[in-house]
């Protein structure tokens, strides 16, 4: 009677031991393919964040060629005033910084990653992105100030030829030559937005976050995506 009752506790104690391994190793095998996925979601969102980053910098760099010729002497348009409205625009550019994490919080909500590397490398790029997104949270003034002054027209040709967003990425043309059947552009409309002090003080506060927020979006999260997929890596090959 003893020797029955052992064979079922034994039995019953390697069934669950069994059952066990069987879910570690299916655990496993999730957390694996889903490092995979995080692996492609950290690259993808670091290009993203990039791509904001190059933009704003397009359009500091617009900002301050208006600045100097705002605060120069002289004919307001010396050589073209196309390239005047162009700037004017880039400079006018605003992208909040779009990111999803669906694998990520799939992994967290699992108790995963199993390796506390990959969760503070991850968390790094998620409170470098937040805090940009917080500058960008609401459009400059100067967007809204600047676009009111230009005639439509330009604006249309403005859009059709010197803006591109490809693969939901923007970017802006520069340099960007109008098409020969672009309507003119009056100097006295340039003139009227260099001169007036309210665009010039939102462009020149804006176009200073803008290269701050640029330079940092271009550098640090493609570096901490860097991390992250070395962590991952690491992760991978260990025993």
């Amino acid at each position: 009677m003893f020797l029955d009752f052992l064979i079922v506790v034994v039995g019953v104690f390697i069934g669950i031991q069994v059952a066990n391994w069987n879910d570690e190793r299916v655990q496993r095998e999730r957390e694996r393919l889903l490092l995979a996925e995080l692996r492609e979601e950290a690259i993808r969102n670091a290009e993203a964040a990039r791509s904001v980053g190059e933009g704003l910098r397009v359009g500091a760099a617009s900002g301050r060629r208006v600045l100097r010729l705002a605060e120069a002497e002289g004919t307001v348009c010396p050589d073209d005033c196309w390239s005047v409205i162009v700037d004017l625009m880039h400079a006018s550019q605003w992208q909040q910084i779009s990111s999803r994490w669906t694998t990520y919080e799939e992994l967290r909500r699992a108790g995963l990653p199993s390796d506390r590397r990959i969760i503070e490398a991850v968390e790094t790029l998620l409170q470098t992105n937040h805090r940009a997104a917080q500058g960008l949270e609401i459009p400059p003034e100067y967007r809204t100030l600047v676009r009111r002054m230009i005639p439509i027209e330009l604006q249309d040709v403005y859009w059709s030829h010197c803006f591109i967003e490809e693969g939901g990425y923007e970017r802006y043309v520069m340099p960007c030559a109008p098409p020969v059947d672009s309507p003119p552009v009056p100097a006295t409309v340039v003139q009227l937005i260099l001169g007036d002090p309210r665009i010039i003080d939102t462009l020149r506060e804006w176009t200073s976050i803008a290269l701050l927020t640029g330079n940092g979006l271009v550098t640090q999260p493609p570096a901490m995506a860097e991390d992250i997929v070395a962590a991952i890596d690491t992760a991978a090959g260990a025993p």
